[in-house]
């Protein structure tokens, strides 16, 4: 993950931009190549915006958003792509 914050030579000032400078990266494809980089900036993609969110108290709707699309984010890089009715399952299975 260092590497990864060296490569954006962004300082986290703001973790909002931090996040959305993290996300460009993936998107512009700088860190897929290697796997265990892409989930750890998807990692610190959640962990950022969870810490803004639940630590600094910042709770406005596009945080809020942002913060649900990074745990969809982050269950789908971890346990792989599912479709929605296992996804389901699954979280039947988690409540019983």
């Amino acid at each position: 993950m260092e590497r990864l914050r060296i490569t954006l030579r962004r300082k986290r000032d703001d973790p909002l931009d931090y996040v959305k400078d993290l996300a460009e990266a993936l998107i512009g494809g700088r860190v897929i190549g290697e796997e265990v980089l892409f989930r750890d900036a998807v990692n610190e993609i959640y962990t950022t915006l969870r810490d803004v969110l639940f630590k600094e108290k910042r709770s406005s709707e596009n945080i809020i958003r942002a913060y649900e699309l990074a745990v969809i984010l982050r269950y789908l890089v971890q346990d792989g792509v599912k479709t929605s009715r296992e996804i389901l399952e699954e979280l039947v299975q988690t409540l019983e």
